[in-house]
């Protein structure tokens, strides 16, 4: 395909993989950089999830991991400014807030009021007449409402962005599916590809659910697996509600802009199953609409399927392969991979570029890779 050597070549073209080569080449130009990925593989990965921008929902460990993730929130707006400027494609974003009903949480409510106070997280408690007053079309079932300081993005805009970006930046991409790799002396020295073999200094996996096939072929062992998720979009005036909601295993995304709101997600360990069945979407709506009555009539605009790449500890794995000299990992985002992108970008390009150490929590080492 490509005879020349490239000095990064990024297995993956979702929103982490030309997250990496947007970072790389806005702090080293002069590198070149290829993206190499099936676009197919994004339906269901960087562009299958809400957006949400939520650390705090689920977290209840004040860990690396929450660290990460609340560091990621925090780089948001000049992360998308940044974005913005550079490919000239308009990405809503808003740090409004997410709304967590004590409905979703009554017998770990208290629990997690305490964890926000310690923590510092930004939020505030509203009281049903609050709640009347700032959030009105949610329904009286939902009792206490916590207002926490998180955001939103739409992620197929980002990706959007992302590519033309990194287009613009001098990024090679490539649209091709990797089928095999060309070692030479403990290191890989090409990626091989149904267009021909894509030659390079370093490697970086970030292929994400499709991550551990390529591990095999690698000849190492990546526990991951991907987790169904089936979601929808249902139409919906922009004024029903500023903020997301989520609670267990339920959440409401309001998209802006006439594009409805988005419902959401099962968890479910079946495989690369792309299948939307319409009983399942069914039940979404009807848990969502005990929080949003609106939604029970909102027409539906699509459903679709997302696959969350989980490794078997639930964190991400990245940083330096310890099989290979050359090759990184940036995969096992798992829930969080539109969340953590502005932080695992700067994280992965200072690694490769030598400016930072590796997070212990997140290396690849704990699974011999």
């Amino acid at each position: 395909m490509n005879k020349n050597i490239h000095d990064l070549v990024i297995i993956g073209a979702g929103v982490i993989g030309h997250s990496i080569a947007f970072r790389v080449k806005r702090m080293r130009p002069e590198l070149q950089v290829a993206v190499v990925g099936d676009p197919m593989n994004s339906l269901m990965a960087s562009r299958a999830a809400a957006g949400m921008l939520a650390p705090f929902g689920e977290c209840d460990r004040a860990d690396g991991f929450f660290r990460f993730c609340r560091e990621s929130l925090d780089k948001y707006p000049a992360f998308i400014d940044e974005l913005v400027q550079v490919s000239g494609v308009p990405v809503f974003l808003s740090m409004a807030g997410s709304l967590m009903p004590s409905l979703f949480y009554k017998d770990s409510w208290e629990e997690r009021k305490r964890f926000f106070r310690d923590q510092g997280v930004p939020h505030e408690i509203w009281p049903p007449a609050r709640v009347r007053e700032r959030a009105p079309h949610l329904s009286e079932k939902c009792g206490e409402v916590m207002w926490v300081g998180e955001g939103q993005v739409n992620n197929r805009q980002m990706h959007d962005a992302l590519a033309i970006a990194s287009a613009r930046l001098g990024v090679t991409r490539l649209e091709a599916n990797v089928s095999g790799f060309i070692k030479d002396a403990g290191a890989l020295a090409a990626a091989v590809t149904d267009r021909g073999d894509v030659r390079g200094r370093r490697f970086v996996l970030a292929s994400g659910s499709w991550a551990a096939a390529l591990g095999e072929i690698l000849g190492v062992s990546l526990p991951m697996k991907p987790i169904k998720g089936q979601m929808c979009r249902v139409q919906v005036e922009d004024d029903r509600l500023e903020y997301t909601v989520h609670g267990k295993l339920t959440y409401i995304a309001p998209w802006r802009g006439g594009h409805g709101f988005v419902i959401g997600s099962t968890m479910e360990d079946r495989g690369f199953d792309p299948g939307v069945e319409s009983d399942v979407i069914d039940r979404l709506v009807e848990k969502a609409a005990e929080v949003l009555p609106c939604l029970a009539a909102a027409p539906l605009i699509e459903a679709w399927t997302g696959l969350r790449p989980a490794a078997r500890d639930l964190r991400p794995v990245m940083g330096k392969s310890e099989r290979y000299g050359n090759l990184y990992y940036s995969t096992g985002h798992y829930r969080n991979g539109i969340l953590q992108t502005p932080n695992q970008a700067d994280y992965m390009a200072g690694l490769l570029l030598g400016e930072r150490n590796e997070i212990a929590e997140f290396s690849p080492s704990r699974y011999h890779l």
